[in-house]
């Protein structure tokens, strides 16, 4: 099954006990360093062969791991070998050459197709995941071969060394939006890009989405599969380039939505009318939401401008208030609007008793300073990745507005997100 992006195909010959897979995109100068300390640090008596999956790199990454192949084997087999208790340690260096840089996750599927190993390990090339926290991973698999074993971050005892502010922000933001948003909460860090499996839970599943954190699929599609999660100290590449672009944080965006709808989905399969008809009363409501919301944008800006003082042009309409405190009522005139009108027209809650009506409108209130954070936070990390700024704004107010309308239905007036 795997992916519609890559026909990738398992081989099952030769099988080993693990398969550790580098994808590489002009990583020269880390990957033989790279490779020679995950020889030094693969169990003695483990079967183990290491693939290197090449992006077309310009910098010949891929070439430079064939030579240090054939250096290697130099009146020699091609397998590099060492005794230990009589047992012998076999690891395999194998590069596949891509053809063009198409992505991370198609090269580790490509990868994982290409393995023979029991388990499979995945790692970045750029020492941002340490050779020496291999060994812990693999007894983890040892003591249970049926888990994911992450190395994680955010457990007690890991740690991220030489991230700037704004790396650790988006970083515990899509950290957070993942764990909560798709139900993967018994796990700290499903952001990794350090860890190992049982080959099964990558093979019978299909992978969908693009981008750089295929962990967080295999996870959303095998629920109720144990995780156990080691620390260790991630340490930010010193040498190449950074892979996250705004194209990375555009991809991520719509992975998450991608499993968010497969989740929702997952085991409760209706027939086509019925999608259909939940579907037009979704985009009905929304439809709705935001006519409400355009209305409330006109209000606030009417009712601010009357009440305003302004001094530059001598005008005093209705009042003399100063325009903090005019925008001021303005907002709060506005939020009572969109809240009567969305509680009676959009939501269809005629339930107007004043406990009830005060609690949903504190609900409501509160999930409105939510959203606004939301989009301060989400145009902070868009421009600060240089995408335009009227674009961030675009995106940041869109996405902000959304989850706004998701947690009114949800939490203000306790509806199902999609019902």
């Amino acid at each position: 099954m795997l992916s519609n992006q890559d026909n990738v195909v398992f081989s099952g010959s030769n099988v080993l006990n693990f398969s550790i897979i580098i994808p590489t995109y002009n990583e020269s100068a880390n990957i033989i360093r790279l490779i020679s300390e995950i020889e030094k640090n693969v169990p003695g008596l483990e079967s183990t062969e290491i693939i290197v999956v090449d992006d077309n790199s310009p910098d010949g990454t891929g070439n430079i791991v064939e030579n240090y192949v054939k250096s290697k084997s130099s009146g020699k087999n091609e397998k590099t070998g060492k005794r230990n208790g009589g047992e012998l340690n076999e690891t395999r260096i194998k590069v596949i050459h891509r053809k063009e840089k198409n992505g991370l996750i198609p090269a580790i599927l490509e990868g994982v197709a290409e393995s023979n190993g029991k388990h499979i390990l995945i790692m970045d090339a750029d020492f941002s995941h340490p050779p020496e926290v291999i060994p812990k991973i693999l007894e983890e698999l040892r003591i249970n071969p049926r888990c994911i074993v992450v190395a994680s971050r955010y457990v007690d005892g890991g740690k991220v060394v030489g991230w700037p502010f704004k790396r650790r922000l988006l970083s515990t933001g899509a950290s957070k939006l993942a764990r909560h948003g798709l139900n993967v909460t018994q796990v700290k860090d499903p952001m990794s890009g350090f860890f190992a499996l049982p080959r099964e839970l990558i093979k019978d599943i299909f992978i969908g989405t693009k981008g750089y954190k295929i962990l967080l699929e295999i996870l959303v599609k095998n629920k109720g599969v144990q995780v156990k999660e080691i620390p260790y100290t991630f340490t930010d590449r010193v040498s190449g380039k950074s892979k996250m672009d705004r194209n990375v944080i555009m991809n991520y965006a719509a992975a998450v939505w991608q499993l968010y709808l497969y989740g929702q989905n997952a085991g409760q399969r209706t027939v086509n009318k019925q999608v259909n008809r939940r579907s037009v009363v979704f985009l009905s409501k929304i439809g709705r939401y935001y006519t409400v919301g355009i209305a409330g944008l006109v209000i606030n800006y009417v009712v601010s401008f009357l009440l305003a003082n302004d001094v530059a042009n001598s005008l005093r309409l209705l009042s003399n208030l100063w325009y903090i405190e005019a925008s001021m009522v303005g907002i709060g005139i506005s939020t009572a609007f969109n809240f009567f009108f969305n509680k009676y027209w959009t939501f269809e809650d005629r339930e107007f008793s004043p406990a009830s009506t005060a609690k949903q409108f504190l609900s409501f209130f509160g999930i409105s300073v939510i959203g606004a954070l939301i989009q301060l936070y989400i145009l902070y990390m868009l421009v600060e990745n240089d995408m335009p700024y009227r674009l961030s704004l675009v995106l940041a107010v869109s996405i902000a507005s959304l989850s706004n309308f998701v947690l009114y239905k949800k939490l203000t007036f306790r509806e199902k997100v999609w019902a």
